[in-house]
């Protein structure tokens, strides 16, 4: 396994500078970045994106110990910045503006995911990007585009979630959205479906020497993911309410108790020639039980078919059902938890799907790694591990951009750059820290008009 080059990787010699936080704009530089693009995530020490400065010990953090750098140690912000390089600027300054504009002059592409507004408000929107470098590509993916009505709204990826109509589909028929729990899978479709922009735009480039803008809404690149559910209005007139596990064509579909402290197995029956060979290997007679003859059947009984088969599941090892299930080409899957479960399990262990990784801070760990092996690069997989706050400062304004020493030692001490956050820089501190500057300044002047 190979953790450093990326020279035979289809994107080797890319260079991309990214902007981004949460998951949607640092997946997409993952995969980038695992097909062989330099990536360099711009962040700052005025505001950081890697958890809170002086958190509480919980399980972000390894062992559940923050350490004394905890912007370091955050488990979100590692998993989802692997192969990158790390450089600091404070684009609010001329001298950080400068330096992220000699970037772009050696750089392919931009992209980000902050609200529609940050980059003009840093007087680096597209037009101002593309007169350093006309054949930049630009890519821009707040929540709902960079057009219409809702163009200027915050987001999150459950708001998203949410106004995508993906939040109305999840959960069971009997209860109501208070039992939803929150998600940001819209963040993980718009990563995906930035990289693929991107990429179409490199090769639209290598054919015709233009860059191009990019406008990319988050929620629309989710909700083509639903297109049966829309499709299936237009037809009926009717919109689709939750299912739970249940399908309105196939019996039966579940996930079903076997063996053992909460272990399960999902099982999906969506044929007549699967339902018999179900009922040939749990030998319960179900195929014989006028219940259970026909899929009408099944559906209406349902919970009663369900009853059923949790007395075979629950008395058998989960990856024995599985196995003997799958023998037969019949769908089905252990569920596995997020933990001690999917790390033994062998068939991503035979796969090297997780990689030990050893990151300068937070120490040595398996990570899920790039999900995307070429021929050109033998299989092999580049894992190196996310980077630290400001990592590759010196690398980057002295190797790449030629400043020198006494100018990179200038931008530390004006604090342009550097590798610890300033007080309050946490997500939402620096709001905090100007209340509370704020309220500190009213109290010395109620304490002078006191006295």
């Amino acid at each position: 396994m190979n953790f450093n080059s990326t020279d035979e990787l289809p994107l080797s010699g890319i260079r991309a500078l990214e902007l981004s936080e949460i998951w949607a704009g640092p997946y997409c530089g993952c995969l980038l970045s695992d097909m062989g693009a330099e990536v360099i995530k711009i962040e700052s020490i005025q505001r950081i994106a890697r958890g809170p400065i002086n958190p509480s010990p919980d399980g972000m953090y390894p062992e559940q110990d923050p350490g004394n750098h905890p912007w370091n140690r955050q488990a979100n912000f590692n998993s989802t910045n692997r192969n990158k390089k790390g450089l600091t600027l404070d684009l609010k300054t001329r001298l950080g503006v400068e330096a992220f504009s000699n970037l772009v002059k050696v750089s392919d592409i931009v992209f980000c995911n902050y609200a529609r507004t940050v980059m003009e408000g840093f007087g680096l929107g597209y037009e101002q990007v593309k007169s350093i470098k006309p054949d930049i590509i630009y890519l821009l993916m707040p929540g709902y585009g960079n057009t219409g009505p809702y163009k200027n709204y915050r987001s999150m990826g459950m708001a998203i979630d949410a106004i995508t109509g993906h939040s109305y589909l999840r959960g069971y028929p009997d209860m109501d959205h208070t039992s939803n729990s929150l998600v940001h899978h819209p963040d993980a479709a718009a990563a995906v479906n930035a990289t693929l922009a991107l990429s179409t735009a490199l090769v639209h480039r290598e054919l015709t020497g233009e860059g191009q803008f990019i406008d990319m809404s988050q929620a629309e690149s989710f909700m083509t993911h639903m297109g049966e559910m829309f499709i299936e209005y237009q037809m009926s007139g009717i919109p689709r309410n939750r299912r739970g596990n249940r399908h309105p064509g196939y019996a039966p579909q579940g996930a079903y108790k076997c063996e053992g402290e909460d272990n399960w197995i999902a099982i999906s029956i969506t044929n007549a020639e699967q339902w018999n060979l179900f009922c040939e290997i749990i030998s319960l007679d179900l195929d014989k039980d006028p219940r259970f003859s026909t899929v009408e059947g099944r559906i209406k009984n349902h919970d009663d078919l369900d009853a059923v088969i949790t007395t075979w599941t629950s008395v058998r090892e989960r990856y024995d059902v599985m196995n003997a299930l799958q023998a037969k080409g019949i769908p089905s899957g252990v569920v596995l938890n997020c933990g001690p479960d999917t790390y033994a399990d062998p068939h991503l262990n035979e796969r090297e799907f997780f990689q030990i990784v050893e990151h300068p801070e937070a120490g040595i760990f398996p990570m899920s790694g790039p999900v995307l092996r070429f021929n050109s690069s033998y299989g092999s997989v580049t894992h190196n591990p996310s980077p630290t706050l400001g990592q590759h400062n010196n690398y980057i304004l002295e190797d790449i951009l030629g400043y020198s020493k006494s100018k990179i030692e200038l931008m530390e001490h004006m604090e342009i750059i550097g590798t610890v956050p300033l007080p309050g820089a946490d997500l939402g501190g620096s709001r905090r820290a100007a209340k509370e500057q704020a309220r500190q300044k009213n109290t010395t002047l109620n304490n002078a008009e006191n006295e």
